[in-house]
């Protein structure tokens, strides 16, 4: 009888693990500042859209040590060809997770803290999906990815702690390339960006990182490239351009259209799909556009 409350206690616990959590988009835009932009999925062979929103925290920008964005992304199912699909709100209004709590999880980590009690403070959900409003109908998106970001400026000669949530735009400039010669001459072993290999190789927890590539000066705007050195698993985007005050503008999404090891079959759009011969950035059409309207004045 024992075995058996603990067999049903368990499979709660798993239920209420896999629990579909939502957060609304206007519940989100009404508390913060939400920046929004469309990437074309053209470079890899298929005509889709990502739509990708970075939610500042109330005091980004201020000079407070409390730069933080949280990205969502809104990727495509090319089987379905849609990012959205409609459902019935009652489904969602008891799973929500509140806009209000959506930066308390990356404070507390940024902060170190670890309070554990009933009123413990959640990290965004794994599977929290976004939903939006049109007219009456409310919409979900099919695949979605929340990833928080703690934006810094930190000399070099300030050692911080490493970890793939930290976006410092003043550390040294280490391409892949130099971080993948680096690495094999200290550890010895297979590269763990490389994409040919599989299984993936491990990256210990305390070698995660976001490492700065390159910065470049397009417009009037610094742009600062970087790459996730993270397990699949821990990580959205993959390589991503930032702006200072615009957010996230650009990025990878390999390990989604690309990803390793076995794959169930996946039919309409995703046999389409074809890796770019050499590695791009998917960048915002809204910056692109406002790019060439600059470039068309000067002339």
């Amino acid at each position: 009888m024992k075995q058996l409350l603990y067999l049903l206690f368990f499979c709660s616990c798993a239920v209420q693990a896999q629990e579909q959590k939502y957060i609304l988009l206007d519940s989100i835009t009404s508390n913060y500042t939400v920046k929004k932009y469309t990437l074309s999925t053209l470079p890899y062979k298929v005509d889709y859209e990502i739509e990708i929103y970075n939610v500042f925290s109330k005091n980004y920008g201020k000079d407070l040590d409390s730069d933080f964005i949280v990205l969502f992304s809104v990727l495509p199912d090319l089987e379905t060809k849609s990012n959205w699909e409609e459902i019935d709100f009652k489904k969602v209004q008891n799973n929500l997770f509140s806009a209000k709590k959506l930066f308390e999880g990356l404070e507390n980590k940024m902060l170190g803290y670890n309070i554990i009690s009933e009123k413990e403070i959640k990290p965004i959900p794994n599977n929290l999906k976004l939903v939006k409003k049109v007219k009456n109908t409310y919409y979900v998106s099919k695949e979605c990815m929340a990833e928080p970001f703690y934006c810094i400026d930190s000399p070099e000669q300030m050692i911080i702690a490493t970890g793939n949530y930290i976006i410092n735009t003043h550390q040294p400039i280490v391409p892949i390339t130099l971080l993948k010669e680096v690495y094999q001459k200290k550890v010895n072993t297979k590269f763990p960006l490389d994409w040919n290999e599989y299984p993936p190789i491990e990256i210990p927890k305390h070698q995660e990182h976001i490492y700065l590539a390159n910065i470049e000066e397009k417009e009037g705007n610094t742009i600062y490239y970087f790459y996730q050195f993270a397990n699949v698993f821990d990580r959205g985007i993959y390589e991503f351009a930032y702006i200072k005050n615009k957010g996230i503008v650009a990025g990878t999404y390999d390990d989604y259209f690309f990803p390793k090891g076995k794959v169930y079959y996946r039919g309409g759009d995703w046999l389409k799909v074809r890796r770019p011969y050499k590695e791009e950035l998917l960048w915002a059409e809204e910056l692109k556009k406002e790019w060439a309207e600059k470039e068309k004045a000067k002339k």
